[in-house]
């Protein structure tokens, strides 16, 4: 019984201890893992959260039309800028005289040369040599009568002043075949002078020509051949003008 009683007596001294050692094993002890559980589901989202005060700035918008608005007041004026080397002298102009007198000579060129053209336009026939036209109607007539003819056309008796007029002249012949020539020597026998009373510049005088035949042959006529002769003034031979 003595030894029954011990053991009792080292039971409840041992029960006393039994909880601050398993607190003890707890604390100092390693507990083994256990086998992962099965992952849960995910939750519900939160609120939004509110929006940062330093935040990232967000991207750049497109540009706005320009918009319409009044011009404004001009600026005030800038500095006078540096003055710049000194050009060329440019070459003198006409003076004012010059250029009117220049003017004025051009117009009444170009009136009377269409005066010219409208009385050679009223001829039947008429050649143009130089600035020269020689105009002819087919009259036949004595030297003052041609001289009437050819005044009252704003013309006068025609006048080669060189071969190439001759030429011209003589081409228009007709029968008769020769034509009043504006050359005489009624002032002065043998020195022949055109209607303007002014010396012959150019003759085409046949051989022994003038001879002043009968001392009648006052007035000149070109025959077909291209050859001048001196004629009486009364001779009915063609007319032809100049203009």
């Amino acid at each position: 019984m003595a030894v029954l009683k011990h053991y009792l007596c080292a039971a409840l001294i041992l029960i006393q201890f039994v909880p601050d050692l398993l607190a003890a094993s707890d604390s100092s002890c390693p507990a083994l893992a256990g086998v992962p559980g099965t992952p849960g589901h995910n939750g519900s989202p939160g609120r939004d959260g509110r929006d940062g005060r330093d935040g990232f700035p967000g991207l750049k918008g497109e540009k706005g039309d320009p918009g319409i608005g009044a011009q404004g007041p001009p600026g005030k004026m800038g500095p006078a800028g540096l003055i710049g080397p000194k050009g060329e002298k440019g070459n003198s102009g006409l003076p004012g005289g010059d250029v009117q007198h220049t003017l004025t000579a051009d117009v009444k060129y170009l009136t009377e040369r269409l005066t010219v053209v409208e009385k050679v336009l009223g001829f039947q026939t008429f050649k143009k040599v130089g600035k020269k036209y020689f105009v002819s109607d087919g009259l036949v007539a004595n030297f003052e009568n041609a001289q009437i003819f050819c005044s009252d056309a704003g013309a006068k008796i025609a006048l080669p002043r060189n071969e190439d007029e001759n030429k011209v002249l003589v081409s228009m012949n007709n029968i008769p075949k020769s034509m009043f020539i504006g050359a005489t020597d009624k002032e002065k026998e043998g020195l022949f002078v055109d209607m303007d009373n002014q010396p012959l510049t150019f003759t085409k005088w046949r051989t022994n020509e003038p001879n002043d035949y009968k001392d009648q042959e006052d007035c000149t006529v070109a025959e077909i051949t291209g050859g001048w002769n001196d004629v009486p003034c009364s001779a009915k031979v063609n007319v032809v003008c100049e203009l």
